[in-house]
C-alpha cells in the first residue's frame, strides 16, 4: 500500500541494489520531525543514567545540538501546560 496505512512512510528499492525494500518518509511523514524531535529530547532528559551514553541532535551546518523545542504562543512567548486550554469547535449544523 503506497504510503503505508496512513501516508507515513513509503517503500522503494534498496538503494544497494539488493531485492530488499527500504522505508523512506512520505512528506506526510517528514511533517513529524517536530513530533520525533520534541520526544527524543524529552527521552533524553528522562529516560537516561547520569553518564550514559546517548543520541544526540546536532544541527548539520554547525555540528551543533538543536535547542530543546518550546510551545510558544503567536507573541513568542514560552507557553507551559498552566498556560493552555483546549477548546472544543462548536458542533457543525
Amino acid at each position: 500500500m503506497p504510503g503505508g496505512p496512513h501516508g507515513i512512510l513509503d517503500t522503494r528499492p534498496a538503494s544497494d541494489g539488493s531485492a530488499w525494500q527500504e522505508y523512506v518518509l512520505t512528506e506526510k511523514g517528514r511533517s513529524l520531525f517536530p513530533i520525533l524531535v520534541a520526544l527524543g529530547q524529552w527521552g533524553q532528559e528522562h529516560c537516561f543514567q547520569a553518564g550514559e551514553p546517548r543520541t544526540r541532535v546536532l544541527d548539520k551546518a554547525h555540528g551543533k545540538p538543536v535547542k530543546p523545542l518550546e510551545v510558544r504562543a503567536a507573541d513568542g512567548r514560552v507557553l507551559t501546560v498552566q498556560d493552555v486550554r483546549l477548546e472544543r469547535p462548536p458542533p457543525q449544523g
